[in-house]
């Protein structure tokens, strides 16, 4: 969810923040791997092409890693710190549990772009590279709602359920979003889909 949303968020575009006189460092092959993990998946990473994406040859990318274990390694890190513990830092300042939710729910179901990033990088957790990093997502992220319901006034069990329920529709809803038609696409679906979304907001 923007717990959540994905990359500060949309993906980021490395070479649209680098000029082209400016050396490329860590951090650009690191964001240019996982704007590829999050269209085609680690299987996409393949460091001759992100080079030519970079505009330089592969010899740089040497420099910062040991191989491509390392930058698949790099990029679910930075999708760990933008997605995931960053967003919680920031909704953890608002006091009220259900204004903390509403502007959960706000950012992440009505994310065309970093919903389905997520759905597909959780869709690859059998993945050892992406697993572990997918395992501890979950867990924090879970953690959070349940902790958020909690504050909301359910009992522990129902909150559990509850942080469950909404986790799965948030990943449900980004997976239809990458298949055409499935996803709501006009404004009576999206106010409909609204309107159900407060079901989750009922203490």
């Amino acid at each position: 969810m923007d717990m959540f949303h994905t990359l500060p968020y949309g993906v980021v575009d490395a070479s649209a923040t680098r000029h082209a006189n400016t050396k490329v460092g860590k951090d650009d092959w690191t964001k240019a791997a996982l704007e590829v993990i999050a269209v085609e998946g680690v299987g996409g990473v393949k460091i001759e092409s992100l080079a030519s994406g970079l505009g330089i040859t592969k010899g740089s990318f040497y420099w910062h890693f040991g191989d491509r274990h390392d930058l698949i390694e790099s990029a679910m890190e930075l999708w760990y710190r933008l997605a995931t513990a960053e967003v919680i830092e920031r909704l953890d300042r608002i006091d009220d549990p259900e204004q903390r939710l509403r502007a959960l729910f706000a950012e992440s179901f009505g994310d065309v772009v970093n919903g389905p990033i997520d759905a597909l990088l959780v869709g690859q957790s059998d993945d050892p590279l992406v697993g572990p990093t997918v395992a501890r997502v979950t867990a924090e992220r879970l953690e959070f709602l349940t902790r958020t319901y909690r504050d909301l006034g359910l009992p522990r069990d129902r909150a559990t359920a509850r942080a469950r329920l909404a986790y799965a529709a948030y990943l449900g809803i980004g997976h239809l979003r990458r298949i055409p038609g499935g996803a709501p696409s006009t404004a009576r679906e999206v106010s409909a889909l609204d309107r159900q979304l407060e079901i989750l907001l009922t203490r």
